[in-house]
């Protein structure tokens, strides 16, 4: 399968865009071919922009990339529109590069199935010829939308998740917050701030956090709704974790979480005993793959409440598989 990619235009005239144009463009983002040699084609989509200046004789180029993960984009500017193209060329190289070494370095490189995954998925590089015109996305916001939709699933499963967590503990009314509701105002917001996006950390991860926020507000909105009734109080609840002894959180790696699923499951039962917090944090690690620095991202704790709350959880995975060997 060929990586598709799109031409929108701007205040363009015909002389500007002529036929030779979509071939000296498509040779020159032929040159992003090998750094996207290991991400699946159908969750890549290069989004190109030409426009001249109402005015002025200026052109602008821009490209927006969207990666399984993220969305990368550049902007040039220059007196001739081939020009300003190719300086955009050179920015997404230059993006291009910034990051894949930061997943060599992070979540994608660190997990063992992640890289698997990653290395058995090729992309073949561009088709030969843009999408027709009108085809693929036509503005930034549809860019950030298709990615949202690309990674739908995984968000609808990660929400469902979190209500169950929280009906089972007593923090949500069974059937109170629906999931698609949750990511229906996601979306909304996503699309919304489009132009803004991340503050920093990748497009993905702006994504949990919007759904973390809009978790809060339905359960903020849901306390003010129904009566008050004798609840314990957060305090009470984070003093029912043990004071965690330093741990390393990759003691138990995640394959071995998974390859002993019953334990997890004997934990998620559990899990309605433990501070939201902790709860948040096993989901984000153990079933997301984030890393500390990206939950805290997220979840807007402190990295230190991370790493404490890994800690304790760490704890509780050694505890149970500890007694189950023992019982075996």
């Amino acid at each position: 399968m060929r990586i598709p990619w799109n031409i929108v235009t701007k205040n363009l005239s015909p002389n500007d865009v002529r036929l030779p144009l979509e071939k000296k463009l498509q040779q020159k983002i032929a040159k992003f071919d090998r750094h996207l040699a290991h991400f699946p084609a159908d969750a890549v989509h290069l989004q190109i922009v030409l426009e001249k200046h109402p005015r002025k004789d200026l052109y602008f180029a821009s490209l927006t990339l969207r990666v399984p993960s993220d969305i990368l984009h550049v902007e040039e500017a220059g007196r001739d529109l081939i020009g300003a193209f190719d300086d955009a060329v050179k920015s997404m190289l230059r993006r291009l590069k910034s990051y894949k070494s930061s997943l060599r370095g992070e979540k994608f490189w660190k997990r063992k199935e992640r890289r698997e995954k990653l290395h058995a998925l090729k992309a073949t590089g561009f088709a030969s010829e843009p999408q027709a015109g009108g085809k693929g996305p036509q503005t930034h916001q549809e860019v950030v939308r298709e990615l949202f939709q690309q990674r739908y699933k995984e968000f609808l499963r990660h929400v469902r998740r979190h209500i169950l967590h929280d009906e089972r503990a007593g923090d949500l009314p069974k059937d109170a917050v629906k999931p698609r509701d949750v990511l229906n105002e996601v979306a909304r917001r996503a699309e919304t701030n489009a132009g803004k996006g991340p503050k920093r950390g990748s497009w993905l991860n702006w994504f949990y956090q919007l759904i973390h926020q809009e978790l809060k507000r339905q359960r903020r909105l849901l306390k003010q709704r129904r009566p008050k009734q004798a609840t314990i109080s957060a305090g009470q609840k984070e003093a029912t974790g043990t004071k965690a002894t330093k741990a390393n959180p990759e003691e138990v790696p995640l394959a071995e979480i998974a390859a002993r699923k019953d334990v997890v499951a004997q934990l998620e039962q559990d899990m309605r005993n433990w501070p939201r917090p902790e709860r948040e944090v096993f989901e984000l690690y153990y079933v997301e793959g984030l890393d500390p620095e990206e939950i805290a991202m997220v979840t807007g704790q402190s990295l230190k409440i991370v790493r404490e709350n890994l800690e304790s959880i760490q704890r509780r995975l050694r505890d149970e598989m500890l007694a189950r060997r023992t019982a075996a």
